[in-house]
């Protein structure tokens, strides 16, 4: 099968695009004719030269996640692995996604939703009134953690929310939650979405948390397959996750990740309809968890998409 792999683009997080979009080409090779394609101005062209059956975008940020490109795909009508233009934009909004899942009665940390244009002093006051002094402060649409600031101690939170303002336009801020870094891969197979095995997240430095260094520089983390927890409490992570997935209309992947706090309650963080294929990556480490390697991954997950066709 001809599929083409789109990587990099323009977001923050273009550079570990390409690093993952390397791997699924190469992942692909032994059973497909896979090519990868920099989304730029020239995606047009290469994919009417290249013709694929299937297009595999392996996208991190804005833009790629967002829907934009999923959308371009589905007008062109070519199949393509992933979540559609609807899901993907609902999944990349903190806010929206987690306004979803309250009503799907999954658990989230109470937010607030603050927004440079209508920003002021007072607002900071609210916060700290319904929310607490020790937050995290989160962009609306970003992943890989870029532009998080945490406030676990408290501290400034009108300087914290300032500074982040300047290179956000609207932020989320949440209490601050300590416990276990939890993640959650959901994967389909043959229209059966089921949850992959859980992966406990450590940050192998004190004092630190798994922010973007830490998830993609080698022997920074390690992930804990099937870590120990109440078995209840491993059977809610995995039906909060693929209810999540379904609740928002992912397809084929995705990756919840949780914290589980001191009484073993999970809370929803985020979903990544894209997750990491870097060789730190934590969706593939499930999948193996699971029995399948990485090119028996990429094969199922491309022949997802060619059933779409």
């Amino acid at each position: 099968m001809k599929v083409a792999v789109i990587g990099g683009g323009t977001s923050p997080e273009a550079e570990v695009s390409r690093v993952s979009a390397t791997q699924v080409v190469e992942g692909l090779k032994p059973r497909h004719e896979a090519t990868y394609i920099e989304f730029d101005a020239n995606l047009h062209t290469r994919l009417q030269d290249f013709e694929p059956e299937v297009v595999f975008p392996v996208l991190h940020g804005v833009p790629g996640e967002d829907g934009s490109i999923q959308g371009y795909l589905e007008v062109l009508g070519i199949p393509f692995v992933g979540s559609n233009m609807t899901a993907s934009a609902l999944a990349i909004d903190k806010y929206q996604a987690k306004c979803v899942w309250r009503e799907h009665n999954i658990p989230v940390l109470p937010m607030k939703l603050i927004d440079k244009a209508s920003y002021s002093s007072e607002i900071c006051e609210e916060i700290e009134q319904s929310l607490g002094h020790s937050i995290a402060i989160k962009p609306r649409a970003q992943g890989s953690a870029l532009g998080v600031r945490l406030l676990p101690e408290g501290g400034d939170v009108a300087a914290a929310i300032e500074e982040t303002l300047e290179t956000h336009r609207q932020l989320l801020v949440e209490p601050f939650k300590k416990g276990r870094e939890i993640t959650v891969a959901v994967l389909e197979r043959e229209d059966v979405v089921s949850a992959l095995p859980i992966i406990e997240i450590q940050v192998l430095a004190d004092g630190e948390w798994y922010d973007f260094t830490n998830r993609y520089k080698t022997g920074a983390s390690k992930h804990i397959l099937d870590p120990s927890m109440p078995p209840e409490c491993a059977t809610a992570l995995k039906r909060h996750a693929v209810r999540a997935h379904r609740s928002l209309g992912c397809r084929d992947l995705s990756r919840s990740d949780f914290i589980l706090d001191e009484h073993d309650q999970p809370w929803l963080l985020e979903i990544n309809t894209i997750p990491g294929m870097t060789p730190t990556s934590l969706f593939p480490d499930a999948a193996r968890g699971d029995g399948l390697d990485f090119a028996e991954l990429m094969d199922l997950l491309v022949n997802n998409a060619f059933r779409r066709r």
